[in-house]
């Protein structure tokens, strides 16, 4: 084609200059702390989010023209002040032993500022240069976690994703379409149709969870362990590398009980420093024996041995639990309250096993003819090796028998809702209710997570 047949548009920001220091270092201050993070973080785990400022910058200097206004470029990508000034002085000081504290930027993390009417107008104004398009539009065929469409929204730009992977897709729909379709609405409902969830789940569920023996004491987590027998003195060992429970010392003692030949096992205590936690009993896939009478190493070709015959088990060995506690008065007399987490070792009330083989073991002919149980094979990969190895050849395996029956009740509660809903509208799932109902979906999976053997 000849070069006078070519067609011509002014140059970009983005050819021109792009602030990468000033970005690099708002990227890394936007995950440093990972309490909080952006919102769109929470909703579910995905690899290799990209940052949102980094997406801000990369769609917006793709739009502008080459002489757009740079301190009107960084101030909408949120970075009002120097950070890569502000990090050389929190360095300094750190090495001097000065904690500067979160305001030592100066201004919010980058992410959380949202644009004026006026800065969006801007923007439009500047496209014009470039195109005459009426409704201009950003494109992302890999769109992924969406952080790009998601900005691009943010921007106040007409946003296109597509993604092929099915998880990826629903977070596009709930985190940028659902809201921007529905608005509060979809919230409103999503906290109606949650509670009727939890009631209902939980309700199926509470006989398998003992109360605490404290007043003002939840339960908050159960620590497992997962067990074998050692081949030379035929005790039962809890693997685990540490007995950590807390940065600050707190952690757990096993006491091994070598009276019976025929049951030597152990039990555990909570102690409050470093030094009085016992040693780990598992490093590098090899396993160490607890007992002082034995105290032999395991090779970890016996531990796969002994799992992949359905020989290794699991223990329980802390409870974790949160006391409501009043830690103070305001100037009112109104009562502060806080939540305290707590650490205490495991009752023989809390063995809730045979309960939970028996309820597993009722329900699982109807759970299995409904599709509910996971009971798939697990195929052979680089990522699946390991669960192979270790005696978990179905992805049912994944999960302790509790466990198991409480995602499985999850998706029952979740099946039995989505039917009923769909009755009450005439035999169709309303728009409105199956956007709440995703966001459920998305929470359930997300608990497989955090509530497994792995």
């Amino acid at each position: 084609m000849p070069d006078s047949d070519k067609t011509q548009r002014p140059r970009l920001l983005i050819e021109n200059w792009l602030p990468i220091a000033e970005i690099g270092e708002e990227s890394v201050r936007e995950r440093r702390s990972m309490s909080s993070l952006p919102p769109t973080y929470y909703l579910h785990v995905w690899w290799a989010r990209r940052p949102l400022v980094a997406s801000r910058a990369a769609i917006l200097a793709s739009l502008l023209p080459a002489d757009a206004d740079r301190e009107m470029f960084l101030h909408i990508l949120g970075i009002h002040g120097d950070p890569v000034g502000a990090r050389k002085r929190i360095q300094e000081a750190t090495r001097e032993g000065v904690r500067l504290g979160k305001e030592a930027y100066g201004y919010q993390r980058a992410f959380k500022y949202l644009l004026d009417e006026g800065e969006i107008r801007w923007i439009y104004d500047q496209t014009k240069i470039i195109s005459c398009a009426k409704d201009l539009r950003v494109l992302d065929p890999t769109a992924g976690g969406g952080s790009i469409p998601f900005e691009s929204v943010r921007l106040g730009l007409t946003s296109i994703a597509d993604e092929l992977n099915p998880v990826a897709w629903l977070l596009l729909k709930c985190t940028i379409e659902f809201p921007l379709k529905y608005g509060d609405a979809v919230l409103k409902r999503l906290s109606s149709l949650s509670k009727e969830f939890l009631t209902r789940a939980c309700s199926k569920q509470d006989q398998f969870y003992p109360p605490e023996p404290q007043q003002n004491c939840v339960p908050d987590g159960y620590l497992w362990s997962r067990t074998i027998t050692c081949p030379y003195c035929n005790g039962l060992v809890p693997l685990s590398p540490n007995w950590r429970l807390d940065g600050k010392g707190k952690g757990v003692r096993l006491v091994p009980h070598t009276e019976n030949p025929n049951h030597r096992h152990c039990t555990f205590e909570i102690v409050e420093k470093l030094k009085e936690q016992s040693a780990g009993t598992v490093k590098g896939g090899d396993g160490q024996c607890p007992y002082p009478d034995c105290g032999r190493g395991i090779h970890g070709d016996e531990i796969k041995a002994q799992a992949q015959a359905g020989k290794m088990g699991q223990q329980l060995y802390a409870i974790v639990y949160k006391e409501t506690k009043i830690v103070g008065y305001t100037k009112t007399g109104k009562p502060k309250v806080k939540k305290i987490r707590g650490f205490r070792a495991p009752r023989p009330e809390d063995d809730v096993e045979e309960q939970v083989r028996k309820a597993l073991e009722a329900k699982m002919p109807e759970w299995q003819a409904r599709n509910i149980v996971p009971d798939e094979e697990v195929p052979e990969g680089l990522e699946t090796n390991e669960p192979l190895r270790y005696g978990m050849p179905l992805w049912r395996d994944m999960f302790a028998p509790r466990q198991l029956y409480g995602h499985c009740v999850s998706v029952e509660v979740f099946q039995d809702m989505v039917e009923e809903l769909r009755q009450k509208n005439g035999g169709e799932l309303s728009e409105l209710d199956k956007a709440a109902m995703a966001y459920i979906a998305i929470a359930i999976d997300k608990m497989l997570n955090y509530n497994s053997r792995m």
